[in-house]
């Protein structure tokens, strides 16, 4: 009777141990597991599920399920605009992007209003819900077809709210018909087409130097001195070079800034030192998860994520100027732009503006909310002076707009080994009241001012003409 009894307790306490691991998988862990696109649930519910519709914050459909010859077929009206950050969704490839983050909304999944909650326990046929993003196709079209033919990235920011109103990657691919040129898309191994160029890690070059000139105001620089750049420098055995050895004479900070001399600006960061230079780092994200609806990788001053406590005066001397071990997304350098317009707050990125359900009530929307604050208002406003003066009388005068005051920061980035230098523009307009950032990035395109500065023109200035 006694042994009957242990049984019986043993099966109760095991079944007891399993319903608490059934409660947290199905429970705590739900959203998690919706999310991972190994998860082909949500793919195998879209059977009787009806996914919702991806449109821009003007209504235009991005995405969309159509009943076509009685199946179920997604629509993407613009192609591969915007690939890969909308990704896909099949049953033979699971999801991925936009389409794989999203679909606990769109297949009706997370907060699910009472009617798709019986329909769900019922099994019956509903409808998910339609998500509105932020973006903004007109200025999406505008980086796409600048970007067409290059490798690389733009990107555009809301400063004030953190609004993500481009996200463009190039090479891209076409989602429609997915399934039958998938094997095409994965033998492109040069182009890469389904890596997302905006956030994947690259050296900033000389568009770091915004960074390191919070570290320079933070030591008590005197930043009105005039420093003698002679076309190179030697810190600690190091040569420093300028690009193509050019000399710029006295330079103050400003100057500095705008004819991009590095010399100046690791000579001034060894003097700031590394505990200066890396808490400006940390200020502005580097080694920090950036909160957004898709992952990004997290920009690093050392071959770690991590930044690290101290840094050698050889390595802090080139990473001062954006060489050295410095890795950082175009995303990120978006987010650092618009935090220097935004007097020194980056704002928290997101890219969903809101959910409607089948009904289109608001389920969810998107407020704004700061996630650092990099820089003092001074601080950020003695940058802006340096990008204006880059625009004016800089290396960042291919970006000028007439009419409008633009700030701006070139960067040419050596990769390593004999590839062309990556090309960089960061930018904000107008300077005085900033209503757009954007960082355009062009793998292996030569100098900042010849191959990314048009594209960021085409875009600030569609951005303040639709405004």
């Amino acid at each position: 009777m006694r042994g009957v009894r242990r049984v019986a307790l043993g099966m109760a306490f095991s079944f007891f141990v399993l319903s608490l691991g059934l409660v947290y998988w199905q429970v705590v862990q739900s959203d998690t597991l919706l999310n991972n696109s190994a998860n082909r649930r949500l793919i195998l519910l879209e059977s009787r599920v009806t996914r919702g519709g991806i449109f821009d914050r003007n209504g235009e459909i991005i995405a969309q399920t159509q009943t076509i010859n009685g199946k179920k077929v997604r629509v993407y009206p613009n192609g591969e605009m915007y690939e890969p950050t909308l990704g896909y969704s099949t049953v033979r490839l699971g999801a991925a992007g936009l389409e794989g983050s999203l679909a606990n909304w769109l297949m009706g999944v997370k907060n699910a209003t009472a009617t798709q909650t019986i329909q769900q326990l019922f099994s019956l046929p509903r409808q998910g819900d339609d998500v509105v993003l932020t973006l903004d196709s007109h200025l999406q079209s505008v980086a796409y077809n600048a970007l067409k033919g290059k490798m690389g990235a733009a990107v555009a920011i809301d400063p004030k709210t953190g609004e993500v109103l481009a996200l463009v990657s190039q090479p891209g691919y076409n989602p429609t018909n997915l399934d039958d040129h998938w094997k095409d898309i994965i033998k492109q191994t040069q182009e890469k087409p389904l890596d997302n160029r905006a956030f994947s890690l690259y050296p900033p070059g000389s568009t770091m130097k915004v960074v390191t000139s919070a570290s320079l105001f933070r030591s008590g620089i005197n930043t009105t001195n005039l420093y003698d750049c002679k076309g190179s420098t030697v810190i600690n055995g190091q040569v420093i070079p300028e690009q193509n050895q050019e000399a710029h004479g006295w330079v103050n900070y400003n100057m500095a800034l705008a004819d991009s001399c590095n010399t100046y600006f690791a000579t001034f960061g060894v003097q700031a030192g590394d505990k200066s230079f890396l808490s400006a780092v940390k200020g502005f994200g580097f080694g920090q998860k950036i909160p957004f609806e898709l992952n990004v990788p997290v920009s690093q001053i050392t071959n770690s994520p991590k930044v690290p406590e101290t840094l050698s005066t050889n390595l802090l001397a080139a990473s001062c100027f954006g060489q050295g071990e410095v890795l950082v997304s175009p995303f990120q350098m978006a987010l650092i732009t618009a935090g220097i317009a935004n007097h020194g707050v980056i704002m928290t990125p997101h890219i969903v503006e809101r959910v409607l359900d089948p009904s289109q009530s608001v389920q969810y929307e998107q407020e704004p909310q700061p996630w650092l604050t990099a820089l003092s208002k001074d601080e950020a406003d003695k940058i802006t002076s340096a990008m204006v003066t880059a625009v004016t009388d800089g290396t960042a005068s291919p970006g000028a707009l007439p009419d409008v005051q633009v700030a701006a920061k070139t960067g040419s980035a050596e990769p390593g080994g004999n590839e062309p230098t990556h090309a960089w523009y960061i930018a904000f307009a107008p300077a005085e009241a900033p209503r757009i950032a954007v960082a355009v990035f062009v793998e292996h395109g030569g100098t900042g001012g010849g191959a990314a500065a048009p594209i960021a023109r085409q875009i600030i200035e569609e951005a303040l003409a639709r405004k």
